[in-house]
């Protein structure tokens, strides 16, 4: 972040150019018991080279771990330095929204080709420009599917949907009137299809599954499709962790009619929670319902290959009434990141990576399971990460791992009353065999008392 100093001459013409008597007036949106109510406990001046060193020493009280063993919608994956040096060039920050194809085509052609790499990665022929997160995402192709169903009102969702989104979902689709959201159970880790039979009624536009789920299960899209289908719904699969499409078989391949999830596995640091990197891929037929932007390849008069806006389905485009959807980003700098990591891995490449990730997480499981305060949850399938129950005291476990450098798995405790005591691992290509190693001896010192 730049060094911006301003003197209070120019706070006050600021203020008052838009018509504000105190800084804090710009607050009012913020319940008064979440503000600070206080001055920051800085000095009232400073040289820019004591804000870096008080900056420095203010990160410096963060815990920076060794290791982590936490995904759940998060991953920790390695970025090579070709990403950041390429996205640092600064006509990719002063880029646009690319209104005027005649200035924007590297832009336009960026995106294209995020477009068609995400195609290639869910085996479905249409996606948009990207869009605010996974959660958001899947709003958004829940909306979709409501509206390409029409008169159908019902949306069933997986338990085994991220929480997050789950939430997400219940605030954006309560207001809509007329519309309902049913939860569909789980059975060892996975949908339960004998739940799904029996909730599949004629009003049930869509049905929404995790690809892998949020318990790290790989859902056998096939056998759900086989049921949606003849019911008159659409399946929406929803993946939270992109990479593992290099493992995986594609969903558009496996009978479903949407995929949305996460992308910010490919080139995006997690960086304290963002920002994240929402896709939304569908069949060919429901194109004019995506919401956001599409890209299309076009040539010219003189027969020269170009990229335009396609289809723009948004309200600033459009009457607000006649808009799919209020996004009003495309998140084109996250994709573009996104697009130059998968052209440097290629597919072989990612498939190596998605590989190394399977292999370590096996791996991982299989230490902690030779561990006597473990036990195996379900037997599903899985990718990067694994639900295991701990016979001890779950937070002081993750206590000692913290005190050790390492980020342990999540707690599942609070999600589910079946989840008591159980925790959510993760392995990825940054995880080290020492790294494994180490956690298990830290674990193993843990006296293995209930």
């Amino acid at each position: 972040m730049r060094y911006l100093p301003s003197a209070p001459s120019e706070d006050r013409a600021l203020l008052d150019a838009i018509g504000v008597g105190r800084a804090e007036d710009l607050l009012k949106g913020i319940p008064p018991e979440l503000r600070l109510n206080r001055e920051l406990e800085l000095p009232p001046q400073a040289s820019e080279l004591d804000v870096l060193r008080t900056m420095t020493a203010f990160a410096a009280q963060n815990r920076r771990f060794t290791a982590r063993f936490l995904g759940a919608g998060a991953y920790d994956h390695f970025v090579p330095t070709a990403v950041d040096m390429i996205t640092s060039r600064e006509e990719w920050f002063t880029a646009y929204t690319p209104y005027q194809p005649e200035v924007a085509q590297g832009t336009l052609q960026a995106i294209f080709e995020y477009q068609t790499l995400i195609c290639d990665l869910t085996g479905l022929e249409v996606t948009n420009a990207s869009m605010y997160d996974g959660a958001t995402a899947t709003v958004e192709a829940a909306l979709m599917a409501v509206r390409q169903a029409k008169k159908k009102n019902t949306i069933l969702i997986s338990q085994g949907l991220h929480p997050h989104y789950q939430e997400v979902l219940c605030t954006n689709i309560t207001p809509h009137e007329g519309l309902k959201l049913v939860q569909v159970a789980l059975k060892d880790g996975v949908t339960d299809l004998e739940d799904l039979k029996a909730k599949l009624g004629p009003d049930v536009a869509c049905v929404m599954v995790g690809y892998p789920n949020f318990l790290g299960c790989v859902e056998d899209l096939k056998a759900i499709s086989e049921i949606v289908k003849p019911a008159g719904a659409l399946l929406v699969s929803v993946t939270q962790e992109a990479m593992a499409f290099g493992w995986l078989e594609g969903p558009g391949k496996l009978g479903v009619d949407m995929a949305c999830g996460e992308a910010m596995s490919f080139g995006n640091y997690v960086n304290f929670g963002g920002p994240f990197l929402g896709f939304l891929a569908v069949k060919d037929a429901y194109k004019r319902e995506i919401p956001g932007r599409l890209i299309g390849q076009t040539k010219d008069l003189d027969g020269q290959t170009g990229y335009v806006l396609t289809l723009a389905s948004r309200e600033q485009h459009i009457r607000r009434d006649k808009a799919t959807s209020n996004i009003c980003s495309n998140q084109a700098l996250v994709a573009l990141r996104a697009n130059i990591y998968l052209q440097l891995a290629g597919p072989e490449g990612l498939k190596g990576i998605a590989e190394q990730n399977a292999a370590k997480a096996q791996y991982l499981r299989q230490r902690l399971l030779a561990l006597p305060t473990f036990e195996a949850v379900n037997t599903q399938p899985f990718f990067n990460e694994f639900v295991l129950r701990y016979k001890g005291d779950v937070k002081a476990m993750q206590k000692a791992c913290a005190d050790e450098d390492i980020l342990a798995g999540l707690d599942l405790s609070s999600y589910a009353t079946a989840l008591q005591g159980c925790t959510l691992w993760c392995a990825t290509e940054t995880t080290t065999r020492e790294q494994i190693e180490h956690l298990v001896e830290v674990l193993a010192r843990i006296p293995s008392l209930a």
